[in-house]
């Protein structure tokens, strides 16, 4: 049987355990002190991973004259943070040594007590483990400095540009796969880091024994990724096919950070990101960024790891009915809400956070008036049906959906299709677009009126900026489509054969890029003649409906007792402003209820 560490008594409320760090200079020893809070010595806080490939190694160190099991991983970093050598003492704070985690009373107590850890804390120290993958050059304070002065001299990177006369390492120098590989480390992808740094004073990485300011990370990865050198930077194998680009990543609690320190964090925006991340246990979702919460949100949702832990998703749905409640128009989260996976008893509504990567990239951020007007009707927005897992909803019926298309992506760097070949890939695209093409056909009697329908929908009918496509643009649109399709159908020989005109070659790419954010997004076309792109798991006879107030329209599926699940957000072309939509388009008014 493993040992386990027997602590002195259940922590107060009103306290705080701190580690005591004392080494030789060889070997280091603990001892856990208890402190109230309005009397904090100087003190770091530890914000690490507690998944790793050590995780299940299990050594041991002294603590309070007793063995502390722990796993390689953290005893990697109690064996780093005294400098070896010299005889020296660190107080700090680190969750699984400072909280008794077989105590979940004591965890219910202290988890919402995390501001006051980390911001009273002198620092943040952020372990990424071991030295590896030449991790080394990235964590050198000097060669870091070095590569952020030349930064700011470096214009924007091709492949015809010569990064050495910038005096930068040469595209094939190892050390920009190594910055790659550091920031795909499994703490960038961590839930409980995003508070951890946003309450944070001063922030410094440690990895092995090297150690490295935050501020210099930041401007390192801001500066790669402004010039465009971030390609140089992608590992060959990708990052787990689960999980998001590490810069993404990274600069996301980067501008968590700076927000918070601003003022604080929309709701949203946490949502969005925590999404993106990975937790031990699905309840970590919320309570892991819980200290970022408004007052008035914190004091709603309930702090309890024996009663919710198995149902993790009643706590998920009283966030979510706490913002509908205080915000009937928060027609965002039924946008994010589509996912691949749903615990039995999560209404469809309700989005399930431990779907690390959401279904589909959604539309919330779209600037759409599916359902605005300037004198809408006076009952508007969500509402919660009381004693029910449902909600209801203002608006109508504009379609039913008849044909559904897997379009998929062209390029393989937004490959959702199981690691096709690119030109496997292409392949299957323009096969699968020939289907929508001849979709578009059918709803529009007019050659040329097709053609821009299906360029526009494609796309979702805006540009990679997010900025919709004006009238006058609308040819330029139809351009890139067909430059578009021509370069995938040269295969190989795109670029060699490729005689477009140097803007009409830019538009084009970007048009590409947006063909691959949208690569989940299937096609569709209605009964009544409209084409669009909706949301991932939509079939035929999915009612299309407009509900008044939101921006995209939403997808939904009726169900014997009258009530339907929600199926995701869409885009049906020429449906997407409710003051020019035709009336012909228009069903009656009605309240859809949903669970």
């Amino acid at each position: 049987m493993a040992m386990q560490f027997v602590y002195e008594r259940h922590l107060p409320k009103d306290s705080l355990r701190l580690l005591k760090l004392t080494s030789d200079g060889e070997t280091f020893h603990g001892v856990l002190e208890e402190f109230k809070m309005d009397n904090l010595p100087y003190f770091a806080a530890i914000s690490w991973c507690w998944t790793s490939r050590s995780e299940l190694q299990q050594v041991s160190f002294t603590c309070n004259d007793q063995q502390f099991p722990v796993s390689s991983h953290l005893y990697a970093l109690l064996s780093n943070l005294n400098p070896k050598g010299v005889p020296s003492s660190l107080t700090i704070w680190i969750d699984a040594i400072c909280i008794n985690q077989h105590h979940l009373e004591e965890k219910d107590v202290h988890i919402p007590r995390m501001s006051e850890v980390y911001g009273n804390s002198h620092s943040v120290i952020v372990w990424l483990g071991e030295a590896e993958d030449e991790s080394a050059s990235v964590m050198d304070p000097r060669t870091v400095a070095g590569l952020n002065e030349r930064l700011t001299n470096f214009p924007s990177y091709t492949s015809s540009t010569d990064v050495v006369q910038f005096g930068l390492p040469a595209t094939s120098d190892p050390i920009w796969q190594a910055i790659g590989r550091l920031c795909e480390r499994s703490w960038f992808y961590r839930t409980w880091v995003v508070q951890e740094v946003a309450l944070a004073r001063t922030v410094n990485m440690l990895c092995g024994s090297q150690w490295l300011g935050w501020d210099s990370l930041v401007t390192l990865i801001n500066g790669i990724s402004r010039t465009g050198l971030s390609v140089l930077c992608q590992n060959p194998e990708g990052p787990a096919s689960t999980r998001p680009n590490g810069f993404g990543v990274f600069l996301d609690l980067v501008f968590t950070r700076k927000m918070h320190l601003g003022g604080g964090c929309p709701i949203d925006y946490l949502l969005r990101v925590i999404r993106l991340k990975e937790v031990t246990k699905p309840i970590d979702k919320i309570y892991g960024l819980f200290c970022l919460l408004g007052e008035e949100l914190r004091s709603a949702v309930t702090v309890d790891y024996a009663e919710y832990e198995a149902q993790y998703w009643k706590v998920y749905m009283e966030v979510v009915r706490y913002i509908i409640t205080t915000n009937e128009q928060s027609f965002w989260l039924l946008s994010m809400a589509s996912s691949a996976e749903r615990p039995e008893g999560l209404p469809t509504w309700v989005p399930n956070l431990n779907s690390t990567i959401p279904e589909v990239l959604d539309f919330s951020h779209q600037k759409w008036h599916a359902g605005i007007l300037r004198e809408s009707p006076q009952k508007i927005g969500i509402s919660i049906i009381p004693d029910s897992p449902n909600i209801k909803v203002s608006g109508f019926v504009i379609a039913e959906v008849q044909e559904v298309v897997e379009l998929g992506s062209p390029t393989p760097a937004s490959d959702q299709q199981g690691g096709l070949s690119p030109g496997a890939l292409r392949n299957r695209f323009l096969d699968m677009n020939a289907r929508c093409w001849t979709l578009s056909q059918n709803a529009y009697s007019d050659a040329s009126e097709a053609l821009g329908a299906h360029a526009r929908a494609l796309v979702v009918d805006t540009w990679a900026d997010g900025s919709p496509v004006l009238p006058s643009q609308q040819e330029a649109v139809s351009e890139a489509y067909l430059d578009a399709i021509a370069h995938l159908s040269r295969g190989d020989e795109a670029e060699a054969g490729d005689t477009t005109l140097e803007h009409r070659r830019t538009v084009m790419h970007q048009y590409l890029r947006q063909l691959g954010w949208w690569g989940k997004r299937p096609f569709f076309a209605t009964k009544n003649g409209r084409i669009g792109r909706g949301a991932a798991a939509m079939r035929a006879g999915d009612a299309v409906c407009v509900f008044y107030s939101a921006g995209p329209v939403f997808v939904l599926r009726p169900k014997d007792d009258g009530s339907n699940e929600l199926v995701g957000d869409a885009y049906v072309h020429g449906c997407m402003d409710l003051e020019s939509l035709p009336p012909s388009d228009r069903g009656p008014d009605r309240e859809f209820v949903i669970g």
